[in-house]
Order: structure tokens, then C-alpha cells, then sequence
């Protein structure tokens, strides 16, 4: 499906950023290697509103195929996103009542819920892959399979419970935001809180994140879009933070606005992004990392999120891969999606060099493995010998 209008604000003033070409999921870990079963591909774009600056992807893959009941993401298996949630639940309840109801959506496997239920709150979640969602059930915590939807708050008889609804890094995959933030509205209480994560547009450009562009994320917001988002569903905007997740990101916070106005204050202060960014940044990659396998011979990788499949895709420099280590039991013993590379745990391997894949984590993945290799580095945001 090709989207024509501004997910935010409905204008049809979109501009070709950058076009990636055909891309496989990001969020496919096959199970055959590509020499035995090809990877489908999707066209891939990175488009920006002129209306009002958000940047998004137009090019939509089937629902079915990017959420699901086989989905390999789960969050627990990251220390550091362990980390950045139980901090999130501290932050959360300095702003909450006493026993406060909270309602989270793409809760993944609990992650966050299981803190804050620690703390005395009330908490459910709401996930759309059942894999995931049965790990969170699994830790006693009370989480249904489902798009957060005005039926799902409906059929549950959560209309005005809740003192908090959140989401962390789960907006940018949704497509119709509008009907998600009247969900949202119908289950929070008059003047309840709706707390938002999700990746800084600005940390993206500015970086050349390329990786991070993808068919599961379909919008990239600045706080300005972010902002301007809300507003026009019917918030009050609070105050907006930075936080370092997963490489920059944003966190706002808003109230439900029984009295809010129908068009957004906001102005649009987005600069026009230039996708000649992009395409020099992923020739210096790809130059990068075929002059140190020229010199090493076969790398490793460390990391295998989406971000790290797109960055050997989008590189073409799958080649030059022998193995990519990760911790997660889900995507173990898979491969990278459109090619041969085997991803494995790592115990006491020993290799020329690696390339930090997950590069947000870099200083404790490079700790845990430079004595390992001759040469550890990070490609991006710029080549980083560790």
C-alpha cells in the first residue's frame, strides 16, 4: 500500500527524501538462509511532509507481515533497554498517584509494566504479537493480544480508568495515529496523563541514521511533529525530554484536553531533509567495512536488531560477514534476513575484528568483547575504533 497523505496532518505536500530501493523486513529473522529461501522485498522510501515537516516512510508492507505471532523482539534480552525502563519507572512515578492505573500499548514482553507493578500500581498491556505478549502474561502481568483501538478500550470497559496511558517506540509503527490517540483519550480519566518515547527525528539526520529507516517504523518525530500530533488529538502538551535510547530519543508528555482546540499551535520548524546525506553516508560505510575485511579477512558483528540487518542490506555488504553474535534467545540460530550470515550466541570467541552493530550500546558491548578481537569498532555514526 502507498500512503499520499501526512499520517499528522493530512497534507498531500510530501517529497521524496531518499529512495532505499527493494529492502526485506527489518523485523524478519529467517530461519533458512537466503541461499535456500529468498527473503521478499518491499520498496523502501524516506518521505518528508512540507506541511508540517514530519518525515515518514509512504511504502507499506501487509500488517500480517510485520506483527505477528513469531515476532523476535523482546525487549528483556537487551540490558541496556532493561535499564533505560526501570529508570523510565522511576521517572514515571514521581508523576504518579498512589495505586495509579496505567495502561500501556506495544508493552512487548513487560518489561516496563513488571516495574511498574513493583512499585503498587495498577498496570495492563496491550500488544499486537502474541509471542511477546505471552512472555509479559507469563510474569503475572495482565496483557491482551490486540491493536490499541477505541473497540479494544470498548470491549474491555476501559473508557476513563486510567491515570496514565504510554507507549515507548511504538507510535513510529503505527500507520492511522489518529484513531490510536482516540483510543487513548477513551480510556484515560478527564486530565489523565499520556506519556510518549519515541526515536529523535533530529538525532537521526544529524547522525545520518540510515539504518533506522525501515518498513516497521513509518514515522520519524521531531518534537515539533510530535507535539503538533498531539494537539491535534485532543492533548495539552506538558514538556518534552531527551533521552539517549536507542541512539536519541524523545520522551513528551501530555494530558487528555477536554477542552482542546481543533488545530494544532505548533509551528512547523522543520528544515528540508537532504537525502544526498544519506547516500554519501552509506557509500562510506559500505567503503569502510569492505577495506577492513579486506585487511582481516571475514568479520563478526555484534548485534543483530533490525537496525544492524538494514545496515548490511541497505551496504550490500553481507560478503564480508562470517557471523553476527546477539543475546536473544528469539533470534539465535536464525539468520540475517537476505543473506547467509548466521547469527549465534557469544561465549569466548576470538576473531581479527568486529563491527559493533548495535552501535547505541557500543561502550558495554566493547567492553564485553574487545580483548576478543584484534580490532573492535563501531561504522556509525562514524568509524570508532574502541
Amino acid at each position: 500500500m502507498k500512503r499520499v497523505s501526512c499520517r499528522v496532518c493530512s497534507s498531500s505536500e510530501l517529497r521524496l527524501v531518499y529512495d532505499f530501493g527493494p529492502q526485506p523486513l527489518a523485523g524478519e529473522f529467517p530461519l533458512n538462509p537466503e541461499s535456500e529461501r529468498q527473503a521478499k522485498l518491499f520498496p523502501l522510501d524516506l518521505t518528508q511532509c512540507d506541511a508540517c515537516g514530519l518525515l515518514q516512510v509512504t511504502n507499506l508492507p501487509p500488517i500480517d507481515a510485520v506483527f505477528h505471532d513469531d515476532y523476535r523482539y523482546s525487549s528483556s534480552t537487551v540490558p541496556g533497554l532493561v535499564e533505560h525502563f526501570s529508570a523510565y519507572a522511576n521517572w514515571l512515578a514521581e508523576r504518579l498517584p498512589k495505586y495509579a492505573r496505567i495502561l500501556e500499548f506495544g508493552c512487548n514482553d513487560g518489561v516496563l509494566l513488571s516495574k511498574l507493578l513493583e512499585k503498587g500500581f495498577s498496570c495492563v498491556g496491550v500488544d499486537a504479537s502474541d509471542n511477546v505478549a505471552k512472555l509479559a502474561r507469563d510474569r503475572g502481568l495482565e496483557v491482551h493480544t490486540a491493536f490499541m483501538s477505541e473497540e479494544l478500550v470498548r470491549e474491555h470497559n476501559f473508557e476513563g480508568q486510567y491515570d496514565l496511558v504510554t507507549c515507548s517506540n511504538v507510535l513510529a509503527h503505527i500507520d492511522d495515529l489518529r484513531t490510536v490517540l482516540a483510543a487513548v483519550r477513551l480510556a484515560l480519566k478527564p486530565g489523565g496523563l499520556f506519556v510518549i518515547e519515541v526515536h529523535d527525528a533530529d538525532a537521526l539526520i544529524r547522525d545520518t541514521q540510515f539504518e533506522t529507516v525501515y518498513h516497521e517504523h513509518l514515522s520519524y518525530f521531531t518534537e515539533s511533529t510530535l507535539r503538533r500530533m498531539v494537539e491535534l488529538g485532543g492533548f495539552a502538551f506538558e514538556e518534552c525530554v531527551n533521552t539517549p535510547m536507542h541512539g536519541g530519543g524523545l520522551r513528551l508528555v501530555c494530558r487528555r484536553d477536554d477542552n482542546h482546540a481543533t488545530n494544532a499551535s505548533v509551528p512547523n520548524e522543520a528544515e528540508r531533509v537532504n537525502g544526498l546525506q544519506f547516500s554519501s553516508v552509506i557509500e562510506r560505510c559500505r567503503h569502510d567495512v569492505r577495506n577492513l575485511a579486506d585487511k582481516f579477512g571475514p568479520l563478526d558483528g555484534f548485534g543483530a536488531a533490525g537496525r544492524a540487518q538494514m545496515f548490511i542490506s541497505m551496504t550490500q555488504t553481507s560478503d564480508c560477514f562470517l557471523q553476527v553474535f546477539d543475546d536473544s534467545p528469539l533470534r539465535q540460530g536464525r539468520y540475517i534476513v537476505g543473506t547467509d550470515i548466521p547469527i549465534r550466541p557469544f561465549s569466548d570467541d576470538h576473531g581479527s575484528a568486529s563491527i559493533i552493530l548495535a552501535w547505541n550500546y557500543a561502550p558495554a558491548i566493547a567492553e564485553r568483547i574487545k580483548d576478543h578481537y584484534k580490532e573492535t569498532l563501531t561504522i556509525l555514526p562514524r568509524k570508532t575504533v574502541w
